[in-house]
């Protein structure tokens, strides 16, 4: 965030700067007055600059690797800056989603224009790069710029890139002024014990005037969570950390050369959802010492009655369950007999070249990444395998490796009608040899062994001596090799026509061929199955893409645009034997195939009153065919992924944002989308004209952004409302299934303490409303009380106090 070089009351800066422009509803970004000098930009950020006016139009975004303004792109683009994220405490890009128009976020998931397409809140639709290399991390520590781009993105982006892309662009070395940057932050959430924290810590450091920088910045983000496994105690809580490094080498006045390090972990421990069950009863053993019984023991298993309105906590434990003297409401309380952990830890190298003049004729840009990703977890099986009777466990532990390699080239004249990108795309991704995948554990003793035995018919015990040596161990998943391969070429290509007083029409089209290639070897042995497979597959074909983009001025603009997009097909993992009898089993296939987007869109982009209104409106329909969806087994909680079918989505989109005096801005988001599917559909439960899952049919946001003169100090303080409407998680809905419609408000204010510190306090869901965000009963039978009835809820009230400073 930027202190000496930027003032809250400089309405052309303001403009520049802070103004979403076009109403997209966000805070795009903007070359301003205090502009670094032309050879420590990129090659895109000199384009946008050369040949600017100075006023609004320097606005620009690179949403098709090229520096042009909102108004120009013919898609529905939301640009966002960091001085934006910043006043907003907006730290995560999952906390961004919920404010633009036609997205939802029913779990930890963007979902753009209602394409969810099954019954899992993570549905995979939409598709995110970092600085151009896909990768799906959203923490936005040190970030120039957010451009969320609605529809089809397959020709430019390539696959899973249905819905929409998320561009996260962070900052870049300098080569001229050091920097110490960075921000602390604590929130307390009411009804949640402890106080969460957030801090990073930056520096900009040339090493070699005008030729070398280095770039680091640091993140650590430590969050309370609401849910308390009243069993063992343990608070949920999850930690977060950043380190990355840039490499800024200005080789020649054409040449620039970036390389980076990055590193992220994540790590969480215990219930990340709630639990709304009253189930009534639990199941319960006695255990009678026999000599002449396996491992000594007879085994009898009942049921114990509960009140029928307590929850899972209380019916398990009664009114003195473990903390419950402590206050943790009744909402929050879960009951596990082992807590969840996982981490996951990656290292990204990154390459990045700009090449601004190749024969006299084009510019060439290479962003090329390998990494190295380490996941393990520990899950809790013990409800699902034993009803709860003993501890059981899976255990996760796997490392996959991925690179990507990028190649453009685009044409030099960038004053010239005609413009054209082609390009080349490599992707590879490898989970090698894993003799641990997953293991299953229970805990063996002599009364669990013979519990074992007469709750499965099976001796789990024996059966990790035999195979193992290890009595606990009762299942095992060996992965041998696991792979997927995207080669892709692209081109796209524009011309402007000049049409005199009628103003300007561009015309442009694009293209993508695929070729996709997998392969996967795997065996299972234990008590739950014994087998082997391998199975492998290839596909290829093209996406297209057409727009039409007529400004008769250069206030206002009006597009058509055809868009197509696809998700690549794969393999599906081994059938866990505790699965073959689960009914949607049958309709598991060992291979899937990629799905098919078509994005059919008409839009208005418009700049009104001298540049204090801007409006941006667009209207779709999507065509799905062969809907890639996770069908989820419920009877033994594993999901596989298959062909859903059919399905389209039609909306409405408006974003605007008005200054209606220079110190007070008004933003309106609105959409409007209509999702369902168009053919039945056994494999998900689905019937024609069934509403799609995770959406919405509405979402709104009204935010009021006031400036003013406090103590002689630059200030603001921004109210903002956000609503959603109803929507469902499952296609065989019960009413547990259905998250109502609701809406929230959040009040914040900043100060510019000085050139260099900004001080900020944020109260977000002022009103403490309870919220619940998503809803799911994990069956399908309603009788079947034990099962969980998942719930997540909206933050209650948070209070975030935040510094942010810059040092120059």
């Amino acid at each position: 965030m930027e202190f000496s070089r930027r003032k809250r009351f400089n309405y052309n800066l303001i403009q520049l700067s802070l103004l979403s422009t076009l109403g997209l509803g966000q805070l795009a970004f903007a070359q301003d007055a205090n502009t670094p000098p032309a050879d420590d930009q990129s090659s895109i950020e000199r384009a946008a600059v050369k040949g600017s006016s100075g006023d609004i139009e320097k606005i620009t975004v690179t949403a098709r690797h090229k520096a042009e303004t909102l108004l120009e792109i013919p898609m529905s683009v939301s640009a966002v800056s960091a001085a934006e994220l910043a006043d907003r405490d907006i730290s995560y890009a999952e906390d961004l989603y919920r404010t633009l128009a036609g997205a939802a976020m029913p779990g930890d998931q963007l979902v753009l224009r209602g394409l969810s397409g099954g019954n899992d809140a993570s549905p995979d639709t939409t598709s995110t790069f970092v600085d151009d290399v896909p990768f799906n991390y959203t923490n936005l520590t040190d970030i120039d710029r957010i451009e969320v781009l609605r529809g089809p993105q397959g020709t430019l982006y390539g696959s899973n890139a249905i819905g929409g892309t998320v561009r996260i662009i962070t900052k870049q070395p300098q080569l001229q002024d050091f920097e110490l940057f960075g921000s602390l932050q604590a929130s307390q959430e009411a009804d949640v014990a402890g106080t969460s924290d957030n801090y990073s810590v930056g520096m900009n450091i040339p090493l070699v005037s005008d030729k070398l920088a280095l770039r680091v910045n640091f993140n650590h983000a430590n969050s309370q969570g609401k849910f308390v496994n009243m069993n063992t105690g343990l608070q949920a809580n999850s930690n977060d950390m950043l380190l990355r490094g840039k490499l800024r080498w200005q080789a020649t006045p054409e040449l620039n050369i970036v390389a980076g390090y990055m590193y992220t972990e994540e790590k969480s421990h215990g219930p990340t959802r709630g639990d709304l069950a009253t189930p009534g009863y639990f199941y319960d053993y006695s255990a009678t010492q026999n000599p002449d019984a396996a491992y000594g023991y007879d085994i009898g298993i009942f049921t114990v009655d509960c009140d029928p309105t307590a929850n899972r906590a209380v019916c398990r434990e009664g009114t003195n369950a473990l903390k419950a003297q402590r206050g943790v409401p009744s909402r929050y309380q879960i009951w596990q007999r082992i807590d969840d952990w996982s981490k996951d830890a990656t290292n990204l190298y990154t390459l990045s070249l700009d090449h601004d003049d190749i024969l006299g004729f084009a510019t060439l840009s290479y962003a090329g990444s390998y990494r190295t990703t380490k996941h393990d977890a520990l899950r809790d099986f013990a409800r699902l395998d034993f009803v709860n009777l003993m501890d059981d466990w899976l255990t996760e532990d796997q490392k996959d490796t991925r690179q990507t390699h990028q190649l453009r080239l685009q044409n030099l004249d960038t004053t010239s009608p005609w413009s054209w990108t082609i390009g080349a795309y490599y992707d590879k991704s490898n989970t090698p040899y894993s003799p641990h995948a997953q293991d299953e554990f229970f805990s063996a003793t002599d009364i669990d062994s013979a519990l074992f035995i007469a709750a499965m018919g099976v001796d789990g015990r024996q059966v990790g001596v035999d195979n193992w040596n290890n009595p606990n161990l009762m299942w095992n998943l060996t992965y041998f090799d696991d792979s997927s391969r995207e080669l892709a070429f692209f081109a796209d290509t524009s011309y402007l026509f000049d049409l005199g007083d009628y103003g300007d029409l561009e015309l442009n089209a694009g293209i993508r061929r695929y070729d996709l290639r997998d392969h996967s070897s795997y065996a299972q042995l234990g008590v739950w199955a014994t087998d082997a497979s391998e199975t492998g597959g290839k596909e290829s074909g093209n996406r297209y893409k057409l727009s039409a983009s007529w400004r008769p001025t250069n206030d206002f603009s009006v597009y058509s645009l055809y868009s197509e997009g696809y998700r690549p097909g794969g393999n599906n993992g081994p059938l866990p034997g505790l699965c073959i009898d689960d009914p949607n089993a049958v309709n598991r296939k060992d291979r899937y195939t990629s799905d098919a987007i078509k994005n059919y869109e008409v839009g208005v982009k418009s700049r009104m009153f001298g540049g204090k209104v801007d409006l941006a409106a667009a209207a779709y329909q999507i065509d799905w065919t062969d809907m890639k969806t996770d069908v989820f087994m419920e009877t033994c909680s594993f999901t596989y992924t298959a062909n859903g079918g059919k399905a389209r989505s039609r909306g409405l989109e408006l974003e605007s944002t008005a200054w209606l005096t220079d110190d007070l801005k008004m933003i309106v988001n609105a959409s409007y989308t209509n999702a369902e599917v168009t053919e039945d559909n056994a494999t998900i439960s689905a019937k024609k004209g069934d509403d799609m899952t995770m959406v919405p049919k509405y979402n709104g946001y009204l935010a009021l952004d006031q400036g003013l003169d406090l103590f002689s100090h630059n200030a603001n303080v921004r109210l903002d409302y956000s609503v959603y409407g109803s929507f469902k998680s499952h296609f065989n809905t019960r009413d547990e299934d259905i998250s109502p419609a609701y809406g929230y408000m959040n009040l914040s204010g900043r100060m510019e303490v000085n050139d260099n510190i900004n001080l900020s306090l944020h109260i977000n869901n002022l009103f403490d409303r309870e919220v619940t965000t998503y809803r799911r009963a994990d069956s399908r039978s309603p009788g079947d009380t034990y099962a969980p009835q998942y719930v997540n809820y909206l933050d209650g009230r948070t209070v975030t106090l935040r510094v942010d400073y810059m040092f120059y």
